[in-house]
């Protein structure tokens, strides 16, 4: 059906009483459709359903921005049915499959485009949570165009991106929860926000800045006229361990590098096992005193130290979790509670916390309250910003049940808790997250970063966006590149799951801790360096390594106006040879046999470009290989040296 050559959004209806497989209302079944239309903005009312009743509505309205967008939303009203209505599936947009080249994620940490195969290779349709990220998607078409929808929800309800291949076509439905009051259905509702769709000519940094307009405006997006306290560090530090081990990598690597600061994320600092017993873990395992003996030894050398913690988990497997921790999880549609065994090991279950615990809310604030006493600079708060956007049915909670923003909300709550506790005390989380980009200092952004080494080989391509919306307004920071590939092992574990028999992995692989580092700086975000000990310093072996690590936090302490402060420009127009980097997949839990490697195409020089706040514009080049490689952009060409960077300043 169409009005003006504008074809009327399409929708449906799923109903079901938060437990059976779920059903569907579509406007063909809607007894009467009317149409109308005042200038550019349009309305669309369809009455009466079998199931819904005779006075049951359904009006949609939307109009033709001057943009190109069109924008609307959804409501219904006089709904008689017994069934619940779950969710409101808005917009729903169509293109013939053989038209699609990629899918746009943005609502994953930085964002990547995949392939049609990758994502169906299971099972269609495929649901992707907006959660941390940002809040729209898109379709990359085989023309050079692309198909763009996003929705622009202040409040961060609980919705998905949901993909189907059906008849031939890929199918994009946004899906947003309804709020379940006292298992009664919603006689009516309307979507509190809107959503905008549209086909545009370009790629994905186009897109991004569509989203740009809006998402930056936005009250989360708010620059502090505070100068962030992260913004000086030039290398982080991912160690793990005992002080012996942890500490004395950073102080060289702080002594080498002079006036570029470092940092250290500290890891398994704590008394349990890690990936188990959360959120229980103090005391520090080797003892208090040592322990801020430790952070004062770095703190007094300008060393900036945070530890880790998990803010959202409590082992169901652990100590304490009779001390509430059943009364505060979150249940998933099917009545179970939500958790995940991480530690492959010991197969302990992480529950995940619902925003409505309190009892949990208060161990963290209390944890977190001798960390900043024991001298830290800052505290990491693992899967805040990733792991909170989901919905709960724990039938004895007292919000409702699927939709909304309850987890959401509580864990804001938390944070400026503790933000109110732990004054000055810098607080980071885990992927970036438009929902706390106004409470948080910084995001670690590792698992777009180092995506390939974390397993996903093929149907991936991990792209800048976040950064393309919102860079110099928080701290990005971090990979998962590590000098000789060797992931670190906790002594807690069992140890007969330990590796038996290592590899000289830099030399089998020896581009990829190169490319990591590199694309880190590239998008903007603060290296970092991943299970680094005194011998890989020292070791004549790893001198080459040693030496990009050190260039790397200098050329980016170097250029913080445009690597941290700047605005990313587009990047098209870029050519240089395309260059097979090895990947080993390889992580903490990866068992000796089950690690999987591939080879990628991958560009032999990154760059991109960037906008200081002074109105200076920059090109990056960072060369991954250990070979010279030409480029050229535009009017200006060149050759970068092997694992080097170069900065142009542009006219």
């Amino acid at each position: 059906m169409r009005m003006n050559s504008q074809v009327i959004p399409d929708w449906r209806l799923a109903l079901g009483d938060l437990r059976r497989e779920l059903t569907y209302i579509y406007p063909a079944e809607m007894q009467t459709c009317s149409c109308s239309h005042n200038g550019e903005e349009h309305t669309a009312v369809w009455r009466g359903h079998p199931r819904g009743g005779e006075d049951f509505t359904v009006t949609v309205r939307w109009r033709e921005n001057p943009d190109g967008l069109c924008s609307g939303t959804l409501e219904y009203t006089g709904y008689t049915g017994s069934d619940l209505i779950e969710s409101i599936q808005f917009p729903v947009l169509a293109e013939p499959q053989s038209a699609v080249s990629k899918i746009i994620v943005a609502s994953r940490d930085m964002g990547y485009l995949r392939t049609i195969k990758s994502l169906f290779a299971e099972s269609s349709p495929q649901e992707i949570l907006y959660g941390g990220g940002m809040q729209f998607s898109g379709m990359m078409l085989q023309d050079g165009r692309f198909l763009y929808v996003d929705h622009r929800d202040t409040q961060r309800m609980v919705k998905m991106a949901q993909w189907a291949l059906e008849d031939s076509k890929l199918i994009y439905r946004g899906v947003h929860l309804l709020p379940v009051i006292n298992n009664q259905p919603s006689r009516e509702y309307q979507l509190p926000y809107q959503s905008s769709w549209g086909k545009f000519r370009g790629g994905w940094f186009d897109a991004c800045q569509i989203y740009k307009q809006w998402g930056s405006k936005q009250a989360w997006a708010a620059k502090s006229e505070q100068v962030n306290p992260l913004r000086k560090i030039g290398l982080w530090v991912w160690n793990r361990g005992l002080i012996k081990d942890v500490m004395p990598p950073v102080e060289k690597l702080q002594q080498d590098l002079g006036d570029v600061p470092v940092a250290l994320d500290w890891y398994w600092w704590h008394s349990n096992p890690y990936d188990t017993d959360y959120p229980e873990f103090w005391p520090p395992r080797e003892g208090e005193e040592a322990f801020r003996a430790a952070i004062q030894r770095l703190t007094r050398q300008n060393i900036f130290v945070q530890t880790y913690i998990n803010g959202v988990c409590w082992d169901l497997d652990g100590k304490s979790w009779s001390e509430g921790g059943a009364e505060e999880i979150r249940v998933l549609r099917d009545g179970t509670p939500m958790s995940v065994a991480f530690n492959r090991y010991n197969g302990h279950r992480l529950g995940y916390m619902c925003g409505e615990a309190p009892k949990f809310q208060d161990k963290i604030s209390a944890l977190v309250g001798k960390l900043r006493r024991s001298g830290l600079s800052g505290q990491y708060l693992d899967m805040i910003g990733c792991a909170t956007f989901q919905p709960c049915y724990h039938p004895d909670h007292k919000h409702p049940k699927g939709g909304g923003n309850v987890i959401y909300q509580g864990f804001r709550k938390l944070i400026k808790r503790l933000k109110q506790e732990n004054p000055n005390f810098p607080l980071t989380t885990e992927t970036s997250s438009e929902g706390y980009m106004d409470l948080i200092e910084g995001f670690i952004i590792c698992g777009s970063t180092s995506g390939e080494h974390m397993g996903h080989l093929e149907g991936f391509e991990y792209l800048p966006m976040f950064s393309s919306v919102y860079h110099g307004k928080i701290a990005l920071f971090g990979n998962y590149a590590h000098p000789d590939g060797i992931t670190p092992w906790d002594p807690l574990w069992p140890p007969e799951d330990r590796w038996q028999e290592e590899k000289p992995w830099h030399k089998l692989f020896p581009d990829q801790f190169f490319f990591e580092l590199s694309r880190t700086l590239i998008w903007g975000a603060q290296p970092m360096v991943c299970n680094i000990t005194l011998e890989l310093c020292n070791n004549p072996e790893f001198a080459e390594i040693y030496q990009f690590i050190l260039d790397t936090a200098r050329f980016y302490h170097q250029n913080l106006k445009y690597l941290f402060d700047g605005e990313m420009l587009s990047p098209d127009g870029f050519q240089c040879k395309t260059w097979p980097v090895k990947f080993l997949a390889r992580m903490i839990f990866t068992k000796q046999g089950t690690e999987r490697t591939g080879t990628l195409p991958m560009p032999a020089v990154l760059h991109s470009c960037w906008r200081a706040p002074d109105g200076s514009k920059a090109l990056f080049l960072a060369n991954y290989t250990g070979e010279p490689q030409p480029w050229q952009w535009k009017h200006l060409h060149g050759t970068v040296d092997a694992h080097c960077y170069e900065r142009i300043i542009l006219e």
